[in-house]
């Protein structure tokens, strides 16, 4: 009996019960990152394909206003169309078709991408709307979107 009272009447936690709570903190964390991981993943794709896509539909009325294409998202930005980055969500620069770098008057194909994560996605062509893990992302005047897929892990 004097071991119980005793017992109750110290403040604090056993050291099973500390060791019970840092496990159970501890599955919980190793289930959460990787989910906020992977949210962040298809977060920079959402943001490259939303801004391939304002830039490629103000290039278009940039066109349509001064009959030639922008030589870059810096006209776009000079312009007052656009308040995009030169760069992708991981820091590459976007790429333009080549009639908007040669500034050519309206007609051709418009499309600006992002090379993706990897740095190593091209143009779709001939066009598909998926272009696969670590792919590009884009959009076209003629064709519309495409994206790549993140890679989950």
């Amino acid at each position: 009996m004097r071991g119980s009272r005793a017992r109750r009447g110290r403040a604090g936690f056993t050291l099973i019960e500390l060791l019970a709570v840092v496990f159970i903190v501890g599955m919980l964390t190793a289930i959460a990152i990787p989910n906020i991981l992977s949210a962040q993943r298809r977060s920079r794709y959402t943001q490259a394909a939303a801004d391939t896509k304002t830039a490629v539909t103000q290039t278009m009325v940039y066109a349509l206003d001064k009959s030639l294409y922008p030589t870059s998202i810096r006209v776009l930005r000079n312009a007052g169309l656009a308040s995009i980055s030169d760069n992708d969500p991981w820091g590459i620069p976007l790429q333009l078709a080549p009639a908007l770098l040669a500034g050519h008057p309206p007609g051709e194909e418009a499309y600006i991408f992002s090379k993706g994560p990897y740095g190593t996605g091209t143009c779709p062509n001939p066009f598909t709307s998926n272009t696969g893990a670590g792919g590009s992302v884009g959009d076209s005047s003629v064709y519309g979107a495409w994206t790549g897929t993140w890679r989950p892990g």
